[in-house]
């Protein structure tokens, strides 16, 4: 998994086999590539042990359904007190907060983004190699004056970009590229520009002119997304067609069938043509498997910063209306069409916390099956009798309580009724590592029930389901997530993922401004997926993908704590990270 400025381009007119391949590829997002920008490689108190699941015991409790978990709650530990001021607004970039003030001596704690609003004290403490004076963060650190801004009346906070919005389930607004070629532009083009960089768009002016109906590709044609969390592209004045020269080529060929001339057939052939740029080119599955993203920003020149392949998704600073034609700024400060876009909307599936109502274990229904039955059992040689059902991710309290019938395993509801063991997920967490300290917090990941349990020291607080590295015989397909205990290294708010297809039939992926970031081993970590819903499934490339609102959740109950302002935390001597146990 690689941290970088968003990239792409793809071939023309890819057909459904090959999407379907993209959306795999976007579901089962890589993490095992190279950490963030400023990312350490080296783990901090790395344990590597393989462990085997010994279930906790927990007492029976009366069923209840939770209540969700709101979006909207502050972070789970005490706000610090207010800030009179100063504020210093983040103008560069990105900026680093340094734990000394220097740029050399002593360890980076974290940075902040563009815009980012950090509560300093009101006089620099030195001007070590920064003129514009070190401030001293007042949460701890130092951040070089160069890099922002105390005054309030700078002309430069007009230009910031939108933070991260932490009162809602995402900090973004998240948009999925629906089409090969997208531009993303440096700046807004001219009319000229854009029929330059998207020849598509002069086609279906010709196509409108001729009378001709919409295509396939134009807003009026696209209908609405069956995607899970999609709704509809945005309208634009300007129709998409494909085929940059394809209007002029039946033109052409128009006039000299009305002049008597007939052209010669021409003979399928399985070679793309050459002369055409390649996203433009006609569907060709085995060359679209060779992409890798340093070819999808070939033609990127002073107005073009880069092409996306079709999957690709980009987060959005601000959307806004120039030359008839809706638009998206990214919070890369890239500029793309809004019309090749569908919005994004993360899953509504949600935890749940732990307490005197609801104890372990838990279950939940998972997969592609809508609900499951649950079964009344009447005697040992009876078989069980159907007794109502279980929707899809409804928590189920469960006994702990395990009978047998023929080849079939089932599980006792607090209810007094059985669900089918096959059709559940349940948590099985390890007992406590041996070293805990009282009330400290923890994770467990279970791999083979895809499961995770939050601790404070050996009790249970938060449950979830969760989808960690698909597994496969073929080294080249196997993303298994690695077995052993960590601590978390890292945490950042959002960083970009993207990477190259690392098996035949994979394609190039790219998501800006993954949620809520926790690395724990190399490039592993715990993030927020907003692209699928399919928890519970083995779905990444080793990540751990939570729903995004659980993601948050346990983003701000785990150390190391993010500081007001900053967009990335490093732990560090003396503050370690919280740890993670992860296990079959």
């Amino acid at each position: 998994m690689t941290s970088a400025l968003p990239r792409g381009a793809a071939l023309h007119g890819v057909g459904a086999a090959v999407l379907a391949g993209i959306a795999l590829c976007l579901a089962s997002l890589a993490c095992d590539r190279s950490p963030p920008p400023g990312g350490h490689v080296q783990d901090a108190g790395a344990r590597s042990v393989r462990v085997k699941p010994r279930p906790v015991d927990s007492a029976t409790a009366e069923p209840r359904k939770p209540e969700p978990v709101d979006a909207a709650a502050a972070p789970v530990d005490a706000a610090p007190p207010p800030h009179a001021g100063p504020w210093f607004v983040v103008t560069s970039t990105a900026t680093g907060i340094y734990e000394k003030p220097s740029f050399e001596d002593g360890e980076k704690l974290g940075w902040a983004r563009n815009g980012a609003r950090i509560p300093v004290e009101a006089t620099p403490a030195s001007k070590d190699r920064c003129s514009g004076g070190w401030y001293h963060v007042v949460d701890g650190g130092y951040v070089c004056g160069n890099q922002g801004t105390v005054d309030a009346n700078d002309p430069a906070l007009k230009l910031t970009m939108t933070q991260p919005d932490l009162s809602t389930t995402l900090p973004y607004k998240y948009v999925r590229n629906s089409k090969n070629g997208t531009p993303l532009y440096r700046s807004v083009p001219t009319r000229d520009q854009m029929l330059s960089y998207e020849p598509y768009l002069s086609d279906a002016k010709d196509d409108k002119q001729r009378g001709g109906r919409a295509t396939a590709d134009s807003p009026a044609a696209s209908g609405t997304s069956r995607d899970s969390g999609a709704t509809h592209p945005e309208q634009s004045a300007s129709p998409l067609a494909d085929g940059g020269n394809r209007a002029l080529q039946n033109r052409i060929g128009a006039a000299l069938a009305d002049a008597g001339i007939e052209l010669p057939a021409e003979s399928p052939s399985d070679e793309p043509d050459a002369s055409q740029p390649w996203w433009q080119r006609d569907d060709n599955k085995d060359e679209l498997h060779h992409l890798k993203l340093t070819d999808l920003n070939a033609d990127a020149d002073d107005i073009l910063a880069s092409r996306m392949v079709a999957g690709f998704y980009v987060a959005v600073d601000r959307r806004f209306r120039w030359n008839r034609r809706a638009w998206y700024k990214t919070t890369r400060g890239l500029v793309t069409p809004a019309d090749r876009f569908w919005e994004a909307a993360a899953s509504d599936f949600h935890g749940v916390e732990l307490g005197e109502d609801l104890k372990l274990p838990v279950a939940w229904v998972y997969g592609g099956r809508k609900s499951t039955t649950l079964y009344r059992m009447d005697g040992e040689n009876k078989p069980p009798k159907s007794a109502g059902s279980v929707r899809r991710f409804e928590p189920v309290q469960l006994t702990g309580r395990v009978a047998e019938r023929g080849k079939r395993r089932y599980h006792e509801t607090s209810g007094g009724l059985w669900i089918l063991d096959a059709h559940v997920r349940i948590t099985a967490p390890n007992a406590p590592p041996e070293d805990l300290e009282a009330g400290e917090r923890w994770l467990d990941v279970n791999l083979e029930e895809q499961t995770l349990v939050a601790f404070e020291g050996g009790t249970p607080v938060f449950a979830t389901l969760i989808s960690t590295g698909k597994e496969s015989r073929i080294k080249d397909k196997d993303h298994r997530t690695p077995v052993g205990e960590w601590r978390i290294r890292e945490k950042h708010v959002t960083t970009t993922m993207d990477g190259d297809g690392t098996a035949a039939g994979d394609m190039p992926y790219s998501i800006e401004d993954v949620p809520f970031v926790m690395y724990f081993h190399r490039s592993y970590a715990v993030h927020g997926a907003f692209w699928h819903s399919n928890f519970g499934v083995q779905m990444s490339h080793g990540c751990v993908n939570l729903a995004p609102i659980d993601a948050k959740r346990l983003f701000f109950f785990l150390e190391p704590n993010l500081p007001r302002g900053w967009h990335g935390v490093w732990a560090r001597r003396g503050r370690p990270g919280s740890r993670i146990v992860i296990h079959e």
